[in-house]
């Protein structure tokens, strides 16, 4: 029994009849507001599933479950959602009520392994490209459900050296001569502030792709951009982001709403970035001070095979089990079962590959085309053995089947409502909080 059937069970008159069918549950939702009682007393709730932005940020982002990806921000229609001063989203005029929020938060609404097993989840016609799909490596062998679909796999480098690049700059060399032979007319990228923060923001030229080099572990909202107006002449996107990212990009793209101003439909190549968790800036860079290394000594940060490694310009600085740093990590990416890029067209990391070298997943036609068009940016050789990544991908699938208060559930339907997350995380280590009032300021003062 749910948590609404409870409370309809719950809910009698004097007489033993129902009462109305939805007039107690809104009281039990902690994010529930005066709005909400005037409606029960009133015998008219609102549907408990019409959900406004102050519940999705109960749910997810005061719960301590936002992982930064942008796409609350992205999907919302009427640009309402932007980004707070502690760097999470917040409402910035008035919230329509529309649900979108919700709908595509990975973290909320949207089962993203239900996403990836279905047919048309990257976001092309059936086909490769999907969770659903089975695959082979080049060895012949069963490629594992983790993996997802494989069409190719390659050791890479760049054949051109760019500064500040990691694994060998396989993405931004492939980026740079997908823009120079316009098969892209821009990508959405991060490039670093600092060694522990970023920024997204849309490069239209080779030049700005290069200036962005190099790996930053700070989730900064990347899929905004899709909800800001293109320049003219950008019709031809790439979007190189985590997996959640990716994600989310792909149900805007499966499921669009004419009244969304999104250029989620410009996008023709996602590159998905092996991810095992991002961290929160504030809290690693506290946490390296407390190792031992001055932060204004750090230039760039790793994470490979396990262990986070602190570099300055000319020297390491330190390697330790990235483990240790877990208090630092976002803690919504322990929900997270991607950890190669299913959703993408072409899934780029360091694992199975040595160093100074990434290793490149090609999944889908786009991503067959835009390889096809950009291998001679690149010094490439096939790559027989992927064992390190689908074990680092099991593992991550174990940890976020463990990790979630609600079942996973790859075969069942795309969403879980509000309803159902209250029911199922309630008493979990994430149940749904009071949302904080600075972050639905418009919601308070006009309703």
């Amino acid at each position: 029994m749910t948590l609404v059937e409870d409370h309809q069970a719950a809910a009698t008159t004097e007489s033993g009849t129902p009462e109305s069918k939805w007039l107690r549950a809104p009281l039990e939702d902690p994010a529930a507001d005066l709005r909400d009682e005037i409606a029960v007393a009133g015998g008219m709730p609102e549907l408990p599933d019409k959900i406004w932005f102050h519940k999705t940020a109960a749910a997810v982002i005061d719960a301590g479950r936002c992982v930064g990806c942008g796409g609350c921000i992205a999907a919302c229609p009427s640009r309402s959602i932007g980004v707070a001063e502690d760097g999470r989203p917040t409402l910035v005029k008035m919230c329509t009520g529309c649900s979108a929020c919700w709908d595509y938060c990975p973290l909320a609404g949207l089962k993203t392994e239900a996403l990836h097993a279905s047919p048309a989840a990257a976001g092309h016609a059936p086909g490769p490209g999907n969770g659903a799909d089975r695959s082979t490596a080049p060895d012949g062998t069963p490629v594992p459900i983790e993996l997802g679909h494989v069409d190719s796999a390659w050791s890479v480098g760049a054949r051109a050296d760019v500064a500040g690049v990691q694994d060998g700059g396989a993405v931004t060399a492939l980026v740079c001569h997908l823009l120079e032979a316009g098969f892209l007319d821009g990508a959405i990228v991060t490039r670093r502030i600092d060694a522990f923060h970023g920024e997204p923001f849309l490069a239209t030229s080779p030049d700005e792709i290069r200036a962005a080099a190099g790996s930053v572990y700070h989730q900064s909202h990347p899929l905004k951009v899709l909800n800001e107006p293109l320049r003219k002449g950008v019709e031809r996107l790439a979007f190189v982001g985590t997996p959640c990212q990716i994600s989310v990009l792909r149900a805007l793209q499966r499921f669009p709403w004419k009244y969304r101003r999104s250029s989620a439909g410009a996008v023709v190549l996602a590159i998905g970035l092996f991810c095992t968790r991002s961290f929160e800036p504030g809290k690693l860079e506290e946490a390296v001070g407390a190792a031992g290394v001055a932060t204004a000594e750090v230039a760039r940060v790793d994470v490979r095979d396990g262990e986070l490694v602190l570099r300055s310009t000319s020297a390491e600085l330190l390697r330790r089990p990235v483990k240790e740093f877990h208090a630092a990590s976002l803690k919504g990416c322990d929900e997270c079962a991607d950890f190669a890029g299913l959703g993408a067209d072409i899934a780029v990391g360091n694992l199975a590959s040595e160093p100074g070298r990434s290793t490149v997943l090609v999944r889908t036609e786009a991503g067959r085309e835009a390889w096809a068009a950009a291998t001679g940016a690149l010094a490439v050789r096939p790559l027989e053995d992927l064992s390190p990544v689908v074990r680092t991908a099991a593992r991550d699938r174990k940890r976020a089947v463990r990790s979630l208060a609600r079942p996973f559930d790859p075969e069942g339907p795309l969403w879980t409502s509000y309803t159902e997350h209250l029911d199922l995380y309630e008493g979990s280590e994430r149940p749904v909080q009071v949302p904080a009032t600075f972050r639905s300021h418009h919601f308070e003062a006009t309703c």
